[in-house]
């Protein structure tokens, strides 16, 4: 079943007929079969939509990116409403330099995303922003394009900075819509300044953010060899960015949970995430702890951080051997678990 927010935009399926048509960052992967007869390409900034749509088939309307680039311009776009006002902000640069002057600019996203504030966000590149549609708890905005865009440098919109975290000091890349965009989380720091003894083999930082742990695991063990994943491009992009700065050698890969993984890992350290997009989901993470022994060597181990109020414990002792509560705050919990032979 569609999205709420690609059920609006079909009930305006009239809307796309005309023209050239760029969606990004889609909730659902059937959208673009549903405007099948509409000329319509996709930009995913997530890795799994991305797959699912490309699974779907037309894999060459799909580009995964933390930014997009066009030779051809557009005469419309819709972006789906992320989570962070900044993100949208720079969706928004993006996206709009890729369109024809007096093409149509629209956001749409549910009424709790924040989308009541498109008219705000579209108002440095439109004179006028209509509601074109409300429905399913969710809104359509959009107008036309009426102020000329500059052209898109993400760096513009990068920030770097150093951190300062369990003995080490480095530098870390991030941009609006990676998660803890411009700080260290709580969480990441407890976790790394309660840092168990682990094998430094080959390590992966799962959801990898701006790549703060994966960092901080090659410049502690320079012998590891460290791989970073996230399912988000922005993500990718800015640990790839931080692994520069620190000059580090390092893997960094785009995923959806751990099946684009190859290969075994002495020890998984993480982070994990419990969103997708403005919804709390706690199945990214259930799902990548029920797969986590098949990705680990014999003796490998599971590092883990989780809020509290996350009951992943019991779900450890499932699927671990041995599972050692190595720190815990009155707000996060830090576990160590060994895989099962």
């Amino acid at each position: 079943m569609l999205a709420p927010t690609s059920q609006v935009l079909l009930r305006n399926s009239e809307i796309f007929t005309s023209g050239r048509w760029l969606l990004v960052n889609p909730a659902d992967a059937h959208i673009c079969q549903d405007l099948s007869d509409s000329d319509v390409s996709v930009f995913h900034q997530f890795f799994d939509i991305y797959q699912q749509s490309q699974r779907l088939g037309e894999a060459a309307k799909h580009r995964f990116g933390a930014s997009y680039t066009s030779d051809e311009l557009f005469d419309g776009a819709v972006i789906y409403m992320p989570k962070a006002k900044e993100h949208a902000k720079m969706l928004l640069a993006n996206v709009a330099a890729c369109l024809k002057p007096g093409a149509q600019l629209m956001l749409v996203g549910e009424n709790k995303s924040g989308v009541k504030s498109a008219a705000k966000l579209l108002e440095p590149y439109c004179k006028q922003v209509n509601k074109i549609d409300s429905a399913r708890h969710c809104a359509l905005f959009g107008g036309e394009l009426t102020q000329t865009a500059k052209p898109f440098d993400i760096i513009a919109w990068q920030t770097v900075q150093t951190i300062d975290v369990a003995g080490l000091s480095y530098q870390i890349c991030s941009l609006p819509g990676v998660f803890s965009h411009g700080e260290v989380d709580i969480g990441t720091r407890v976790l790394l300044e309660n840092l168990p003894r682990y094998h430094s083999g080959r390590v992966l930082d799962f959801g990898c953010g701006a790549g703060i742990i994966g960092c901080f695991v090659a410049l502690s063990q320079p012998t590891s060899k460290v791989v970073m994943a996230d399912v988000s491009a922005l993500a990718v992009y800015c640990s790839e960015q931080s692994a520069l700065l620190n000059k580090l050698n390092v893997d960094v890969q785009p995923s959806n949970g751990l099946k684009a993984l190859s290969a075994k890992f002495t020890t998984i350290i993480t982070n994990p995430p419990f969103h997708t997009g403005i919804q709390t989901d706690y199945s990214v993470t259930e799902t990548f702890i029920s797969d986590c022994k098949n990705y680990l060597t014999s003796e490998g181990a599971l590092i883990l951080v989780a809020n509290q109020f996350l009951r992943y414990a019991e779900l450890l002792e499932k699927q671990f051997k041995n599972v050692t509560l190595v720190q815990q705050t009155t707000k996060f919990s830090v576990y160590s678990c060994l895989r099962a032979r």
